[in-house]
């Protein structure tokens, strides 16, 4: 019988990227996500997209 697991992602993610930010950005990202309930890979990649999309708009 073949092993049972979870099945492999399509989109794995395999880099790890860390932030320093101070305690008062970092208090607005946790009432950022409480309110969006996000987890703060989420609200980084989203910001990560807003970007790209506000670049792509200017070139």
């Amino acid at each position: 019988m073949a092993k049972m697991g979870r099945p492999p992602a399509e989109n794995p993610k395999m880099y790890k990227v860390t932030v320093r930010m101070s305690e008062p950005d970092y208090n607005k990202l946790m009432k950022y996500n409480e309110s969006t309930d996000q987890t703060i890979t989420e609200t980084m990649l989203e910001g990560f997209t807003l970007l790209m999309k506000k670049k792509a708009k200017k070139a």
